[in-house]
């Protein structure tokens, strides 16, 4: 699958529940003044206490001091807004919970949300997003349980209730039938380089607040060689315009040890550089969309890195050879990215040398510019890869006719129309001209945006763009 599943959550655009404010919720529409538990249909959803400092135990998590009706047979999910698979796996979670309670009305359906409520996330362990426990009715021992196994009569048996006259078609809580029409193909929206700056600073920023710690307690000697060595990356591959991210970077590696005992440390750290939450807005591949921001803003932050390595060889010694880059970025998605299916199938695709990259990137210093392109190159060709494979996919997922060469064509970046110098006629590309363009897009600073001819054959709709 590669990074397919990781790519198709990017591109899943029929769920609208987080909108362009940057709200820290899946499960509910957040109003002024709404505390406690709201409720999207069976799915309630734990909101954030009204002040910072309050600390939050839901009885459904912890037991109370006092004396309380036992607590129903109840499954919570634990998830971050911002998480490709939390966002396709939400309307499955709401379908889940309401074939359960169809049959079984007094099982409880929660949702914690852990960018909301990061401290009783990191108390319950939580180090995957999503994550699913359930609990027995009376109990407080959480069962674990994978998302993949969430079928009706796999969580009424965990559960302890009577499933042996279940027939199997209602072990399967997704119903084909209602599945709704998404976008076809995914055009490149309008944006220059310094888009993509801003959308790399925020995501680097957002995930030093959510992404760094899972547990209460300081990281580890792996995790703290590999924040260090991605820190250290970074001072030397990112452009100077992103200074405010330097700044931070810069800080942070004065401040390495107090930084990494708690995420409380490190919060205190970034607040006088760190944008603001509520000012946190992704400028491309969002379409209004703002959940979609930090994880596209990551990858706009490696492509950024991939093209500043080249250019920091460029004028520097001593070189950085291009495997020791590839292996620092592998480990940083290993222990700071949670979305747990995107990080499993990075890595799995890493390690086994997808795109040939256990040759084409060495792990010795070359003088020769052509093997620093192969990083950016390599990177940008797994993508765009993808980018095809994927909508193939998405297309006989929700049963619809093959792609078109049209449809096809506009999958790939740059599309022909961006830059028709880039793709020869047998549909291969010229790599000079494909860098250059990523040079153009990630550091040199020209405008990219597609052009679509009048007369094309096939209907424009209002989509969303992985970049």
């Amino acid at each position: 699958m590669g990074w397919a599943v990781f790519i198709t959550s990017l591109l899943i655009i029929f769920l609208t529940i987080v909108g362009a404010n940057g709200r820290k919720y899946l499960y509910h529409e957040e109003k002024h003044g709404h505390r406690g538990t709201s409720s999207s249909g069976p799915v309630i959803e734990l909101l954030a206490p009204s002040k910072r400092d309050d600390q939050i135990k839901p009885i459904f998590l912890y037991e109370p001091s006092s004396d309380h009706l036992p607590p129903p047979a109840r499954v919570v999910e634990f998830y971050a807004p911002w998480c490709p698979h939390c966002q396709h796996y939400a309307p499955k979670y709401i379908k889940l919970a309401k074939a359960v309670t169809a049959k079984h009305p007094e099982i409880e359906f929660h949702a914690v949300s852990c960018t909301a409520h990061n401290e009783l996330c990191n108390e319950q362990n939580i180090n995957s997003y999503p994550t699913l426990k359930l609990f027995r009715e009376g109990s407080y021992d959480a069962l674990d349980f994978k998302v993949k196994d969430a079928k009706v009569k796999n969580v009424l048996f965990r559960l302890g209730f009577d499933v042996s006259e279940k027939s199997e078609s209602q072990n399967n809580h997704e119903d084909q039938s209602d599945k709704k029409e998404i976008a076809r193909v995914v055009p490149f929206r309008m944006h220059d380089v310094h888009d993509a700056w801003n959308d790399a600073a925020l995501s680097f920023e957002f995930a030093l607040k959510t992404g760094i710690f899972m547990t209460n307690g300081p990281l580890s000697k792996e995790e703290s060689s590999s924040f260090r060595k991605w820190l250290e990356l970074l001072t030397k591959s990112l452009p100077i315009q992103m200074a405010k991210t330097h700044d931070i970077v810069t800080m942070l590696l004065a401040n390495f040890e107090e930084a990494t005992q708690s995420q409380s440390n490190l919060s205190k750290l970034i607040r006088p550089y760190a944008s603001p939450d509520n000012s946190q807005i992704w400028r491309t591949c969002t379409n209004g969309d703002n959940k979609m921001g930090y994880t596209c803003g990551l990858w706009q932050l490696f492509h950024i890195m991939t093209i500043g390595v080249v250019e920091y060889n460029r004028h520097n010694t001593p070189i950085i050879p291009t495997r020791q880059v590839s292996e620092i970025l592998r480990n940083y998605v290993e222990h700071f990215f949670q979305c747990e299916v995107c990080r499993l199938n990075f890595l799995d695709m890493y390690d086994n040398c997808a795109f040939d990259g256990c040759h084409r990137l060495s792990d010795k210093p070359s003088s020769n510019e052509h093997d620093w392109r192969e990083l950016p190159m390599w990177l940008w060709e797994t993508h765009n890869d993808v980018n095809t494979r994927l909508l193939g996919e998405r297309m006989d997922q929700n049963n619809q006719p093959k792609p078109s060469q049209w449809e096809s064509q506009q999958a790939r970046w740059p599309s022909l129309y961006i830059c028709p110098n880039c793709w020869r006629e047998d549909k291969s590309w010229e790599e000079d001209e494909i860098f250059d363009h990523l040079h153009s897009m990630y550091w040199s600073g020209n405008p990219s945006y597609i052009k679509i001819p009048n007369n094309e054959s096939e209907p424009r709709k209002s989509y969303r763009s992985i970049w």
